[in-house]
């Protein structure tokens, strides 16, 4: 019989972290051997027991999810980690990936699926759940794309202080499209955060144009 997969579950909810053991000690292949409540006591147990995966939740406490990853990648690189997040939004989910994560999925995932990811990642293979995988793709083919007339609006106003409300009623757009907009921003420019976007629109010279004088 082969060896298991050995994984440290870093999840501060117990009913979550709870689910998710039993769910991984069902298989025949893959143990958890050792339960974070938060990031300072799941960098112990990665010490301390040298897990294949890391299944790591990324709102911690003590020491957030992030800053986790960050020791892994310095001090523990042999354990591969999986991030689980209930964040629905792209820019969170390129953010872990561009830390060097070999697997990524919402905490809604199928119980074979996750099961198979930590498989592929122990492998040294890289695993993204199903229901992001198609927006991750997608947001792709927008990388490096010139931004529209609209999207240099939307980066205006964000660096004026507006808020989406507010640049829905500007432009006469809804909330909903600003959102998107703001989305296919990141994407574009590889942006992380609303400073990004007012560096850009400084340095671009977008905020001494009014809206109409935009091309």
């Amino acid at each position: 019989m082969s060896e298991k997969i050995t994984v440290v579950l870093a999840e501060d909810h117990a009913l979550v972290r709870a689910g998710f053991k039993a769910i991984i000690n069902a298989t025949d292949d893959i143990q958890v051997v050792g339960e974070a409540e938060d990031g300072l006591e799941c960098l112990e147990f990665i010490r301390e027991l040298n897990p294949k995966v890391l299944l790591l939740d990324l709102s911690m406490p003590k020491l957030s999810g992030v800053n986790v990853i960050g020791h892994i990648n310095s001090r523990y690189p042999e354990t591969k980690v999986v991030v689980l997040t209930a964040a629905e939004t792209l820019s969170v989910w390129r953010e872990v990936l561009d830390l060097g994560v070999k697997g990524l999925a919402m905490k809604s995932v199928h119980p074979k699926e996750i099961n198979e990811g930590i498989r592929r990642v122990a492998k040294g293979e890289s695993f993204i759940h199903s229901e992001i995988l198609p927006t991750i793709e997608a947001s792709e083919g927008l990388k490096n794309k010139p931004l529209s007339v609209r999207e240099k609006q939307v980066v205006k106003l964000v660096a004026e202080g507006l808020k989406t409300k507010e640049i829905a009623e500007k432009l006469e757009i809804s909330d909903r499209t600003v959102s998107k907009h703001r989305e296919n921003l990141m994407t574009k420019m590889g942006a992380t955060s609303t400073a990004e976007l007012t560096n850009y629109a400084n340095q671009s010279g977008l905020t001494r144009l009014s809206l109409d004088e935009i091309q």
